[in-house]
Formats: structure tokens, sequence, C-alpha cells
């Protein structure tokens, strides 16, 4: 009996200690995001370390890439094998909705206020939009802190030495000054390379320029369906892409065009041909998206070797917040937010926790430190009260691959828009840059109106219908008929795929909803 008592307390302390050493073990948490095997799986890097020791987690990378991460996850989910953390550009889209039907993906607790930092990051107009009876359904990861911030979205610098040099004395402030200054450098051509006019990193961009002529909210995020309505004076909800003055900012296309203000090889031109030809002084202006802080790594490390020693803001000048038709001052209206972080629907309630954990901390000012800076005392030190890097042979993102991955999980490109975050760029010029045009928006620009609730609003007709206004513009502005037939055919081109009716869809729930 003594030897089957003692065998038997000897079990149970086997048992509790083996309790006890499962509850130690971390949560596996499986992320599918742009490179992450590089950025999880190169070695030692404290920062993952310490991130996982902080909220006993084990970050499992499941990769994808910028030219297979839309079709990797559709085959998951497909397959009903999504990771639990999963980084996708979907909002609006006919998969957003079709996985929050199909219960895909799982909603965020409607209370986070056990998540503050989590909370107040998501309280911004139009993530709340997004709300499906009352759920939010993924993380957005916001680019900008309110709207005025979309400014720098699409950038256009441009050769103001070689404008000087051609007789241009005062920098452009409406579109008009603008097309005179690129043809007067095109025509003095003061190197001698046979200069062009306007390039573009990616030529898609160009509606987030020239809508602000005329048609300032008309523009979306290359989805097709982040199309925004308005409601008119007659009580009916409509896209805001067929209730602008679209005639004027597509004839401003094809003039800019047939002038050469922008280039003849626009569309054939890629971001690594573009940035080249601006960089050697082969293209008067560029247009670009991600701020000016972003032209450093593009054109302006590269600037003194290409131009005889002359740093870039010599020679360049970031294009201001134009005047449009009416003389009203408006800037690119995107959302604040690119892409965005969902979670599994196979995901437990303790697994939600760690993740809602982690974001929490990702966008907290401790989290932001330690992924910005590293670790206090040994990557950086606090002076006066701002951060000052210790490091002297090495990046951060070299020493801490986790750094990129954690940086861009729940939030991105938050340094451009807040000092306390170091620049990609060696001087503050480039980010003064951007700060200079937020500024300039918020004292002389007028954000346009639309209504959030029906741009984010679910039918099926409108989850089906994509408006492609970028490739729209394109097609008039390289087109030879007159643009006002070429505009007309446009509309019934959207009227036959069944427009009139998708509004009326649209008008009948919002009118259920009481919008």
């Amino acid at each position: 009996m003594k030897k089957m008592l003692t065998f038997l307390l000897a079990l149970a302390m086997v048992l509790t200690m083996h309790s006890f050493a499962l509850a130690d073990e971390p949560v596996t948490i499986r992320i599918a995001h742009w490179d992450v095997e590089t950025a999880l799986g190169m070695g030692e890097d404290a920062v993952r370390d310490m991130v996982e020791q902080k909220f006993g987690i084990r970050l499992e990378p499941m990769n994808t890439t910028w030219d297979d991460y839309v079709q990797k996850i559709q085959a998951w989910a497909a397959a009903n094998s999504l990771p639990d953390i999963f980084s996708i550009d979907a909002i609006c889209t006919p998969n957003y909705y079709a996985w929050i039907a199909d219960e895909v993906v799982r909603p965020l607790p409607a209370d986070l206020s056990a998540y503050p930092s989590l909370m107040e990051y998501l309280d911004v107009e139009d993530i709340q939009a997004l709300k499906i009876d009352g759920q939010l359904y993924c993380i957005p990861r916001k680019s900008q802190p309110n709207p005025y911030w979309m400014v720098g979205d699409r950038v256009i610098v441009y050769r103001w030495d070689l404008a000087q040099k051609a007789g241009v004395t005062k920098e452009p402030e409406t579109f008009d000054e603008f097309r005179a200054m690129i043809q007067a450098i095109i025509k003095a051509d003061p190197e001698g390379k046979q200069i062009q006019g306007l390039t573009s990193l990616q030529a898609k961009q160009l509606d987030g320029f020239l809508f602000t002529y005329s048609m300032p909210a008309a523009m979306s995020d290359g989805s097709g369906s982040d199309y925004k309505w308005v409601k008119g004076e007659d009580g009916m909800f409509r896209p805001r892409y067929f209730t602008t003055d679209m005639l004027a900012t597509f004839q401003l296309a094809r003039d800019m065009y047939a002038e050469g203000t922008i280039e003849k090889d626009y569309a054939l031109t890629t971001s690594s041909t573009a940035a080249e030809k601006f960089l050697t002084g082969r293209s008067a202006a560029i247009l670009g998206g991600g701020g000016v802080e972003a032209c450093y790594g593009r054109f302006g490390k590269d600037w003194p070797s290409a131009n005889n020693g002359r740093a870039f803001f010599d020679d360049v000048r970031v294009l201001g917040v134009l005047e449009g038709k009416d003389g009203v001052r408006t800037f690119p209206m995107f959302r604040t937010a690119w892409s965005e972080s969902y979670v599994s629907s196979k995901v437990d309630d303790a697994k939600m926790e760690k993740i809602l954990q982690l974001y929490d901390f990702l966008v907290s000012r401790e989290g932001q430190m330690l992924i910005n800076w590293g670790i206090e005392n040994v990557d950086y030190e606090m002076k006066d009260g701002k951060a000052v890097s210790l490091l002297t042979d090495t990046s951060l993102g070299t020493k801490y691959p986790s750094t990129g991955l954690l940086n861009g999980l729940a939030s991105w490109g938050q340094s451009r828009t807040n000092r306390d975050y170091p620049t990609g760029a060696p001087t503050e010029d480039y980010r003064d840059g951007d700060f200079d045009l937020y500024e300039q928006a918020v004292a002389t620009g007028e954000l346009p109106s639309f209504d959030m609730r029906i741009t984010y609003m679910s039918t099926p007709l409108k989850d089906k219908f994509i408006i492609y206004q970028a490739d729209d513009l394109m097609a008039v502005m390289m087109g030879s008929e007159p643009v006002e037939k070429m505009v007309e055919d446009l509309l019934k081109s959207y009227e036959s795929k069944g427009l009139d009716a998708m509004i009326q869809e649209v008008n009948e729930k919002a009118a259920e909803m009481g919008y």
C-alpha cells in the first residue's frame, strides 16, 4: 500500500510539473506578411526575443512576397488553412465581404478597453466606418494620423534649379503655373539632355495628382472598390466619381500630355527607369507615393554622385498644394491606412488575447520606441527628452531584422509624421518637407466631402461594381478622340455595367439603415 501511495504521489508530482510546463509553453502565432521569413528567420535577434518573452508567444513565419501575397492568401482562404494573422490590402473588395460573410476572419472584440493603445489607434473616422454590425474585422495599418497628412501621399518633386535657369522666378501654386514652369524647362533644356516633362514611379498614381483639379474625392486606392460616395440635393447617394466635373480634369490631362508637360512615354516608364531619368536630369519632375521622406532612398542618396556633388535640395523643390479649377486647394484623399491585418476565425480566445496584446504593444509609445530605436542604453539613449542613436557601424534593421516586420505589422510609416522616431534620411530636410506639406494642407487646403458610411457599405451589386479611375484617366489622356466624346462613352460604359441598378440598391439599403 505504501509503495502504491508513493507511486501515486510521485505520479501526481510529475503530472503537476508537466501541467506547469505546458502552461509556460509559448503560444505559436503564425504570421503571413511581406518577407516575414527574412524578418523572423535570421538567427539572433534580441528585439524579437524581448517581444516573444514579454507576451509568451512564438512568431512563426508564413512567407509572402509583394508578387504573390494576394494569390497565396486567397489560396489559403479557399483551403481553410489561413495563418493566424495575415496582411493584405482587401478592404471593400469582394474578398473582404466574402471572408466576413463566410466567417473566415475573426472580428475584434467590441470592447477594447483592455487594450487602450490599440483602442485609441483605431479611433479614426474612416476606420470606425469599417464596422459591420458594430464590429471591426481587421486592424488597418495606418500611415497617416489624420486626413491632412494625405497631402504627402502623392508627391511631385521638380528641378527648381533648371526652372530658374529657364527664367522662372516663382514656385508654382496653380496647375497653369506648374505647366508653364515645366514647358519653360523643356524649351530651355539648360543641361542639353533633351529633358522631358513629368514622369512617375507608378503610372497609375497620376489620378492622385490630377484629380485635385476638379474632382478631389473621386480618386481611389487602385483596388477598384474604394470609390467614395456623396449625397446629392435630391437625397440620392451616388459615387463621387460621377458627381464631379470629370470633363475638366480629363481635358487637363489630355492638354498636359499633348504639350509634353506629362512626358510622352509616361505609361511605359517603370519605377526604376523613372527614378533614373529624374536622377540624371532627363525628366523635369517626378510623381511618387510615400511622402517627401521617401525621396531620400529613391533619389536623394544618389543625387550628389549623379549631379556633381550637389545636395538634393540644392536642385529640387517639392510641389505644394495647388489651386484647382475653382481656386480651392485640395489634396489626395484616400484612407488613413494602407492595407490591414486579419485574424483567422480558427484562432481561439486565448490566442486572440495574445494577438491583441501584441498589437496594443506595437502601437503604444513603448512598442514604437523599441521597434524604431531598439533597446534603451544599448542602441539609443535619451538626451534632453530626445532619443539619440548609439549605433555607429550598423543599422537597426540589420541588427534586429524583426523590427521591419514589427514596425509594419500594425502601423505603416509612423516616422514620417512623428519626429520622435528616427527618419530614414541622414538629415531632417526630407521629413521637414512632409511637415511643410502638412502645414500647407491645414492652413490652405480643403477636405473634400463624402459619406464614409456609404463608401464602406456592402450590397450585392456594389461589392461587384468596379471603377478603375486611374485606368479611365490614362485612356482619355492618351486617346485620340475628343475628350468630351471619350468621357461620354466612359459614362455609358458604366451605365451598361449596371451603374443605375447598383446606385438604387445602395440607396435602398441606406434608407433601411436610416442614412
